[in-house]
This record gives C-alpha cells, structure tokens and sequence, in this order.
C-alpha cells in the first residue's frame, strides 16, 4: 500500500494496493514502511514539515522506503519520494536537511523540467533525421550529457531552496544544518560525489558545500561532532 501524509504529519494509508515489481522506475528493494517504525515516523515527520514550510500541500507527498545501508533519497512523479534505509536510521537532523533538498526538487520542478528538456532535444534530433540520414542517433549521445549537466545545476539550485525551507522549518542556521549533512552523507557514502566529470549527476560535493558558504556560526562547540559521527 501507499503510504502518505496528511495534515498533522501522521503516517497513513491510503490508495490501491501496488505490484512493485511491475511499476516502472521504482527502485530495486523499494518496499513500503511500517505505520509504527520510528524510522518511518521520522521521514514523515520530515517530509511533511518541509512541505508545509515550502508551502506546498502535504497531501501531495508519499515515499517509500528503499533497502540499502547508502544514504540517499530522490524523487519521482507525483511527489513520490524514496528513502533508504540508511538514511532513515540517520539523526533527525541529518535526515531533514537532505528531505528539504528533494522536497525543493519538486517545488522547483526539476523533474518534469528535466524530461521536457530530454523530449525536446530527441525531437530535434529526430526532425534532423528527416534530412541527414543517421543524425537521429546523435540523440544518444547528447541526450544523456545534457541532462547530467542540467541535473547539475538543478542539485545546486536545490540546496540553495533547502535553506529557505530549512529556515522556514525554523533552523536557526539552515546553510550550516544542509552543510553538515551533506558532511555527514559523505562521511557514511564515501567521496564518490568528488568524481564529477561530463557524466557526473551531481556536482562534486566540494563545489556543494562551497556554494553554501558563508556558514552561520555554529549552535555550539558539541553540535558538529554528533552529526559527524
């Protein structure tokens, strides 16, 4: 079943039963969450504030759990979200700052963004195939390097929406909660992020993390080392 959020942040159920192996574009070991775990809470509890401090309707958002230690979260269509495990288990103040990013994917429409840009560069090349025989193909090539590098660009813009939600959600020092986040992802994921390259989906985190500066002062000498670890 699929789980989803209403007004107060409570986790409900709601809608047809799904066959997850049959659904397109849903993530191998997608399953839905417990109505009770506290992880599960957790997430909703996230999803539904930032939200509300996006000023977006909460009804809108459902996600799903994904079984994998790699903390991560992305989003689909219709304001669908899926988390991974290891992401849920992370501290509250990990997992809000990196739910306030997707939830600013999708005020921002990156999504549908992305797949107009995608159409529009297969049509043109399929139009170009009417008068140059195997120019077509060449949407093969540049289709997958334009969207990594939009998608690029929307990771950057995206953070820079999570701190005004984060803010919003009443984080004092929102630019320092999504930086330490991000920290502590990278801690537990590993550098992969710092490959970047043409193919790269996501700016190297060295370029995310400089984005955010100037950092606000910290709340205290402590908070930084709990969510490093």
């Amino acid at each position: 079943m699929k789980p989803i959020l209403r007004a107060g942040g409570a986790l409900v159920v709601a809608g047809a039963m799904l066959v997850l192996a049959a659904c397109a574009g849903v993530p191998s070991g997608t399953y839905f969450p417990s109505l009770t775990q506290p992880d599960s809470v957790k997430v909703s509890n996230a999803l539904y504030k930032a939200a509300v401090a996006a000023g977006d309707d909460p009804a809108r958002y459902s996600f799903a759990l994904v079984a994998s230690p790699q903390v991560q979260a992305w989003s689909a269509d219709d304001a669908t979200f899926y988390v991974t495990d290891g992401l849920a288990r992370m501290p509250a103040h990990v997992v809000e700052p990196l739910v306030a990013h997707e939830v600013a994917h999708e005020v921002l429409g990156h999504l549908g963004k992305k797949q107009a840009l995608s159409l529009s560069i297969t049509a043109g090349f399929s139009l170009l195939g009417v008068f140059i025989p195997g120019a077509s193909l060449g949407d093969l090539v540049v289709n997958p390097l334009v969207a990594r590098a939009f998608s690029r660009e929307h990771e950057l813009e995206a953070d820079a929406r999570a701190v005004e939600i984060l803010r919003a959600m009443g984080y004092k020092a929102p630019r320092r909660a999504l930086s330490l986040a991000l920290q502590a992802v990278e801690i537990r994921n590993g550098k992969s992020n710092e490959q970047g390259g043409m193919l790269a989906t996501h700016p190297p985190m060295s370029e995310r993390l400089a984005a955010l500066q100037p950092l606000e002062p910290p709340a205290s000498p402590l908070a930084e080392a709990v969510i490093a670890k």
